[in-house]
């Protein structure tokens, strides 16, 4: 098996692939540099599920969520980087309660999704999406999004 590069050149960011702090801290960096410009690229900030027929919405805290969880591993920055692909091809594998934290209050139950996408391949074999669904208007909101 050959050795893992330093970094990784995946849609112009050089993802580093170390555990150390510092690769931590680009990579969170990359992620929230995706998020800004996803954010430009989408005014909408949502995208359509095709197998749910709903949009999934994105907003601030789905960014800092996802940075702090998808900046752990290269393979989650990476499927990060495929975050409209993901939104719109996931399927619903199952459930899961809200935890009792801050950033999940809102929620009254948390919908896990899974794709696979096949350019990133072979790194990630599946991208896991976790949505929040609100108490109060249904809708449903990115909460993280990392490689399984």
């Amino acid at each position: 098996m050959s050795k893992l590069p330093t970094t990784i050149d995946y849609k112009g960011y050089k993802i580093p692939t170390g555990t150390s702090q510092k690769d931590e801290a680009e990579r969170r960096k990359i992620i929230s540099a995706f998020y800004k410009k996803w954010f430009g690229e989408n005014t909408e900030k949502r995208v359509k599920n095709v197998h749910l027929d709903q949009f999934i919405f994105v907003n601030n805290s789905s960014r800092k969520e996802t940075q702090q969880h998808g900046g752990k591993s290269y393979k989650s920055t990476m499927t990060v980087l495929c975050l409209s692909y993901v939104l719109k091809h996931a399927v619903k594998t199952g459930y899961s309660p809200p935890k009792p934290n801050r950033s999940q209050r809102n929620f009254e139950k948390m919908l896990i999704m899974e794709c696979v996408v096949p350019e990133l391949r072979p790194y990630v074999n599946v991208a896991k999406l976790t949505v929040g669904i609100y108490k109060v208007s249904k809708d449903k909101v990115q909460y993280c999004l990392t490689a399984k």
